[in-house]
């Protein structure tokens, strides 16, 4: 155990492609609102709620965990032709470590989408949140050089830190673009961007001036119908900040099986991760549950072993509804 916590740490200062400054779900086709701002209500027929939670490194260290959870809808305005507006709210928290290091935001997004054809089958969208971004960690958890008394760490003797607060708190605003076409029946395409952390959030415990770096989001996703029983989904996810990167590629397939759409699809996290996904839709319920196995040089650490990851999602349909919606979302 001790080799293994020792390889993890070794991985986590000297990785260039550990996301260390933000969260990250393997599943970000279900986290929206985390993703790109403009994609609030995009696909709710016409509001929505979802979960999602995941636990990752359980298997070397304290593991990190990570919970999300949103509402959002959308309205029209009369007089305004082929034009829709989203509104929402999400928030999540990242724990990770012994001394809970801890990241919590909650925010509310706005999003304005704009109908190009007669059909609605060319849309754009535009979206921005503003949250309020708390990190805070528990210091009392951790030992440090000055606390060892020559024989161990002793947790009454001062730790000589030069410490401003174990909490601080920051405004977060985000913004977004996503377009969409659905070429024809059976067949459509999306992508987006988006830049978080515009104001880069001020979080230092030292009173230092330490911030979150910008980061930058760019997805995109087709939609593939076989038939009415069976449809592709693949899509790609990148994400920078800093000098780290996340790069996630795959596709779902769904299948229609009477009143139950059966998902499976396989997903590979660029370096790190091959992550195999089922789950389900029924009754405007969609359950989906992936898993990370981690086949990076951490491997002989984590046997292999990465972060499970669950989500939830209930749709509210809406059947005069008359914007296309997703089937992937």
């Amino acid at each position: 155990m001790i080799i293994k916590r020792f390889i993890f740490i070794v991985f986590i200062f000297f990785s260039g492609n550990l996301f260390s400054q933000d969260i990250h779900f393997s599943q970000f086709y279900n986290a929206l609102l985390n993703v790109n701002p403009a994609l609030t209500a995009v696909g709710a027929k016409p509001a929505r709620i979802g979960l999602v939670y995941r636990n990752q490194w359980n298997s070397i260290s304290t593991p990190y965990k990570t919970y999300t959870g949103f509402a959002d809808g959308r309205f029209s305005i009369k007089g305004l032709y082929r034009t829709w507006f989203g509104i929402g709210v999400a928030a999540y928290n990242d724990q990770a470590g012994d001394g809970v290091l801890s990241n919590t935001v909650a925010s509310v997004s706005f999003s304005a989408t704009q109908g190009f054809n007669r059909d609605n089958t060319l849309l754009v969208s535009m979206g921005f949140s503003l949250g309020l971004l708390n990190r805070s960690v528990q210091f009392a958890n951790l030992v440090f050089d000055e606390q060892w008394n020559g024989v161990k760490f002793d947790p009454g003797q001062g730790n000589n830190e030069p410490i401003g607060s174990q909490s601080v708190m920051a405004p977060d605003f985000n913004f977004g673009l996503n377009i969409s076409y659905a070429i024809k029946s059976g067949l459509k395409l999306e992508a987006g961007s988006s830049l978080h952390h515009i104001n880069r959030p001020k979080t230092s415990f030292y009173n230092a001036d330490n911030r979150i770096d910008m980061k930058m989001i760019a997805h995109a996703r087709v939609e593939f119908a076989f038939n009415r029983y069976t449809t592709l989904a693949p899509a790609a996810f990148f994400a920078f900040q800093a000098n780290t990167r996340e790069i996630i590629f795959g596709s779902n397939l769904l299948y229609r099986f009477y009143n139950l759409n059966l998902i499976g699809g396989i997903w590979y996290r660029w370096g790190r991760d091959v992550i195999p996904v089922i789950g389900f839709d029924y009754h405007l319920y969609k359950f989906t549950i992936s898993y990370d196995v981690n086949v990076s040089a951490l491997h002989p650490a984590s046997n292999y072993q990465g972060g499970v990851e669950l989500s939830l999602i209930k749709v509210f349909h809406k059947k005069t509804s008359r914007y296309p919606c997703s089937e992937f979302k």
